[in-house]
């Protein structure tokens, strides 16, 4: 099927296949940063990089525009934390000597943002960057429970609730738990920003990064729309106190706080030619720590590494009408997400939101949820993934997972894994239970089904038929009868055609 989408012409696979490939080695992934804080960003009139362009489920429902037409006063370009949160705020933002916002308005107005360099959101009002034991200090772990440094909160932290002692029946409470969260919320207050409607975030050049954050759109009560981010590298969402969950996959895992991208209660959202990474701290620096096997299970492995970083971008709750495309993820474990819970709720995860296009992203040495679907409508299409799933600490595991309700369409899609077989794929995710609770609020059986369409699929070179082991060995999900061409225009690029144009094409600087 062949449908015309509205977008810049991208380069003819002949063509492409001409041209010398980008090296793409990791970023150094940012050390302390530098930057001189100013009250205010200052005007600019920068339009190098578009706000315009949208296709997939972001040209629905009015399209996506982003800060496109907006004045003069409302053009900043920004090179660090201070700047970047003014103007958020429109230069109303009353930030405290530790980095937090303790006062001011975001600001709706359309807005274009220019990021130029490197901005650290893990830096306090003096620009200087902030380490655990900053937080901890900052925070009621010290003056509540009497931690002084991040060590001493992590060696007794270890000691409650490592298997042996604490079990796997309940989540950890107590004097440690209840300082870890003390030291969260304070690195949350600075590291996580919230972005405004009608705003655009784009880089300057090939070398803007935002690091050692967390962009968040929406809360759970308030709403925002029409936002796009463009052009720029983020890197290292890194949470310093990630909890110990041990009901967690019934064994235990860590669980961190902060993606890098945090699409929560959005509409009409554009994230295009980004790069997302883990950078220099990837998860082999942070293996178990917990030296025991406690009823059969080995706990020095990896699945109980301690996990610093969470997604890359995911879109939970209410986020709807999202596309993610062109953009270069690598070195990450969990990617991305969409529909964070698996119960359905009028005010949450539920059938009529979550529509999500993924369209020419390069999936690069990633493990799992690329992406993994609740609820929502998800079109996965001519993208490309590289890696091994022998390698480390990011072997490859798993693609593309049904969750609950979920429905994925995936068309012309490549996997250079030469490992991997077609069963590793996919996996799924259902409960018949939460399928009938869904339909008990007020959905059709159809919106509540969990669906699954493949056709084009790439592995190593031949084409193969994912789809039919995906329905045989999971009943529970059917095969889908929504089509992405009933809600947009679009092109699905011969997959032959899809290695040679993503490898040119994806990532920052190759607009």
């Amino acid at each position: 099927m062949s449908h015309t989408r509205n977008r810049r012409a991208l380069p003819s696979a002949a063509l492409v296949l001409a041209l010398a490939l980008p090296a793409c080695g990791g970023d150094d992934g940012g050390g302390p940063v530098a930057v001189s804080p100013a009250p205010t960003p200052a005007p600019v009139a920068d339009t190098r990089v578009s706000s315009l362009g949208a296709d997939g489920w972001a040209s629905t429902g009015g399209g996506t525009t982003g800060g496109d037409g907006a004045a003069a006063a409302k053009t900043y370009t920004v090179t660090n934390r201070n700047e970047l949160v003014q103007a958020l705020y429109g230069g109303t933002a009353v930030i405290a000597a530790d980095g937090s916002v303790t006062a001011g308005t975001l600001d709706p107005s359309r807005k274009l943002i220019y990021v130029s360099g490197t901005v650290s959101l893990n830096v306090d009002r003096a620009g200087t960057e902030q380490t655990a034991d900053a937080y901890v200090l900052g925070s009621c772990a010290s003056t509540t429970y009497g931690y002084r440094t991040d060590a001493a909160l992590q060696a007794e932290y270890v000691a409650a609730y490592r298997p042996s002692v604490w079990g796997n029946a309940a989540v950890p409470s107590g004097r440690p738990e209840s300082a870890r969260v003390c030291a969260q919320q304070q690195q949350g207050r600075v590291v996580a920003l919230q972005v405004p409607s009608n705003t655009s975030i784009l880089g300057i050049g090939s070398n803007a990064r935002i690091v050692h954050g967390n962009l968040r759109l929406g809360t759970n009560s308030v709403a925002v729309e029409n936002v796009v981010i463009r052009n720029i590298s983020f890197e290292d969402s890194f949470d310093f106190f990630p909890q110990w969950d041990p009901t967690d996959s019934t064994t235990g895992r860590w669980n961190s706080n902060y993606d890098l991208l945090s699409i929560i209660n959005a509409t009409r959202v554009w994230v295009d030619h980004d790069n997302f990474s883990d950078a220099e701290r990837t998860d082999d620096r942070y293996p178990s720590v917990f030296p025991e096997t406690v009823n059969g299970v080995d706990y020095r492995g990896s699945d109980f590494k301690v996990q610093h970083h969470d997604g890359l971008v995911d879109v939970t709750r209410l986020g709807n009408l999202v596309t993610v495309s062109n953009n270069l993820m690598f070195n990450h474990d969990k990617v991305s997400l969409v529909g964070g819970s698996d119960t359905a709720s009028r005010t949450a995860e539920n059938p009529d939101v979550l529509k999500v296009t993924y369209s020419g992203n390069w999936f690069r040495d990633l493990r799992q949820r690329l992406p993994r679907v609740r609820y929502g409508q998800v079109h996965v299409y001519n993208n490309l993934y590289t890696g091994t799933r022998a390698s480390s600490p990011y072997g490859f595991l798993v693609a593309w997972t049904v969750g609950q309700s979920g429905k994925i369409y995936a068309e012309n899609n490549v996997f250079n894994v030469a490992d991997a077989t077609v069963d590793s794929l996919y996996g799924t995710s259902i409960s018949a239970a939460r399928t009938t609770a869904c339909a008990a609020l007020g959905y059709t059986t159809a919106q509540c089904a969990s669906t699954f369409f493949a056709s084009g699929t790439l592995l190593n070179g031949e084409i193969v038929d994912v789809q039919t082991p995906l329905l045989r060995r999971f009943p529970a999900v059917t095969q889908t009868v929504w089509r992405p061409a009933a809600a947009y225009s679009y092109t699905a690029r011969e997959p032959s055609a899809v290695e040679a144009v993503v490898r040119a094409y994806a990532g920052v600087g190759k607009l």
